[in-house]
C-alpha cells in the first residue's frame, strides 16, 4: 500500500524549496549578488539539512498489525487514534479507513490510512505518526 511519498520525493521537496528560499533570502539579507555563489552555498547547505530532516520525519511509512477480531481491533484503533487527536472521516471503501486531525493540526500531521484485509491491517501515514501509533497498539 503506497498512499504518500517515500523518502526520496520528500527529500527533494524539502531540499529544493529550502535551497531556493534560502538562496533568495541570503542574497537579499546579506546584500550579496547571486553571481558570487555565496547565497547558493547557503541555500545548498540549508536545503540539504532541511531535506534530510523532512525526508526522515515526513516520509510515508507503513505499519502492519495482525488481529483476530476485526470489530474489536477497529474499536481499539479508533480509541487510540482519538486519544492522539484523530477522527475518522469518510472511508475510501469498506476496507480503507481514513483518519485526520481537525483544524490547523490536520495540515501539519497529515492523514492516517488503514487498509484492512483478512486478519491484518496496514496503517500508512507520516513516519513520526506511524512510529507513535506503533508504540500504542
Amino acid at each position: 500500500m503506497q498512499y504518500g511519498p517515500g523518502f526520496l520525493a520528500t527529500f527533494l521537496y524539502y531540499f529544493s524549496t529550502t535551497a531556493i528560499l534560502t538562496t533568495f533570502v541570503a542574497s537579499q539579507g546579506l546584500h550579496l549578488n547571486v553571481s558570487t555563489g555565496i547565497p547558493q552555498q547557503f541555500g545548498l547547505l540549508t536545503g540539504l539539512v532541511a531535506g534530510l530532516l523532512g525526508g526522515y520525519f515526513n516520509r510515508t511509512a507503513t505499519l502492519s498489525a495482525s488481529f483476530k477480531n476485526r470489530d474489536k481491533f477497529l474499536q481499539e484503533l479508533d480509541q487510540t487514534l482519538t486519544e492522539m487527536g484523530y477522527q475518522q472521516i469518510d472511508p475510501i471503501d469498506e476496507n480503507v479507513l481514513v483518519y485526520q486531525r481537525s483544524g490547523l493540526r490536520k495540515l501539519l500531521s497529515g492523514k492516517i490510512f488503514v487498509q484492512l484485509e483478512e486478519g491484518t491491517a496496514a496503517i500508512a501515514s507520516r513516519s513520526r505518526q506511524v512510529r507513535s501509533l506503533g508504540e500504542k497498539i
